[in-house]
């Protein structure tokens, strides 16, 4: 995925684009993970990758986001939908993000018996990335048209 635009827009000042810095940076480390055969890994830094973008967007459009710390892809995308009278994302990319939230806490933090790296699968991670890919994709026409 060429982010070429978004590095541009992320050199500026300011702290929404702090945001969008970090998630450019957590996007080299999942697909670094991922190459990697870290399934847990590439899985976590794309959510945060989702999250940080989402919040960056938001905070971009002049809209303070709900929940500072909130984890959840799909609610922040309901919120730029909702708050800004655009459907930037449709429900089949917003199902695709409930599914990435799971990440924020299954893809760190053991259950009863079984480490993350012990369930993560290289098909959950594949489709992670693809669904910041699709992410990426949609920001990239947003910014390249301004």
């Amino acid at each position: 995925m060429n982010t070429d635009i978004l590095t541009q827009l992320a050199s500026q000042d300011g702290a929404q684009y702090a945001w969008l810095r970090q998630s450019l940076n957590d996007f080299e480390m999942a697909r670094i993970l991922l190459a990697s055969g870290k399934w847990d890994g590439a899985c976590y830094h794309a959510q945060q990758t989702a999250k940080k973008l989402l919040k960056f967007i938001l905070s971009h459009a002049g809209q303070a986001f709900r929940h500072t710390h909130t984890h959840s892809v799909h609610e922040l995308a309901k919120e730029y939908n909702q708050h800004l009278d655009a459907t930037l994302f449709d429900d089949e990319i917003i199902d695709s993000y409930k599914e990435l939230s799971q990440y924020n806490t299954i893809a760190r933090y053991p259950s009863a018996y079984d480490a993350p790296v012990d369930i993560i699968t290289k098909k959950q991670a594949l489709s992670a990335i693809d669904t910041l890919n699709q992410t990426l994709w949609i920001l990239r026409g947003v910014y390249e048209n301004r």
